[in-house]
């Protein structure tokens, strides 16, 4: 089920082969993929599964901006659930942390 939710995120911006389609996103749609990569780190997280472990389907087409950019997405998303429990909020439902992580990148400086 894991791997067919990260599967759909990646294909839901499947384009031109060959095309950079983060950089072609406005804020929102950015901002947007962002989360739901760092919602779905914290959701292997709270199952148990390390970083390491987290399968990633590539369609052959990604430029290094892309894996990199997702990579990067799924790494901050574990460190910002570890910090969460660790401030003691274990509860947080995934709902309330996607709200904030968006939120963030929204009003966040363009990259």
């Amino acid at each position: 089920m894991k791997q067919i939710i990260l599967a759909v995120v990646l294909t839901v911006f499947a384009g031109a082969a060959g095309a950079d389609r983060i950089t072609s996103m406005n804020r929102a749609e950015r901002c947007a993929y962002e989360t739901r990569l760092q919602v779905l780190a914290a959701y292997y997280f709270g199952k148990g599964t390390p970083r390491a472990e987290v399968k990633i389907h590539w369609h052959g087409d990604e430029t290094q901006y892309e894996i990199d950019f997702v990579n990067h997405a799924l790494d901050v998303g574990y460190e910002r659930i570890r910090l969460e429990h660790e401030a003691g909020r274990k509860d947080t439902p995934l709902e309330v942390l996607g709200d904030r992580i968006y939120e963030t990148c929204m009003q966040g400086s363009e990259s």
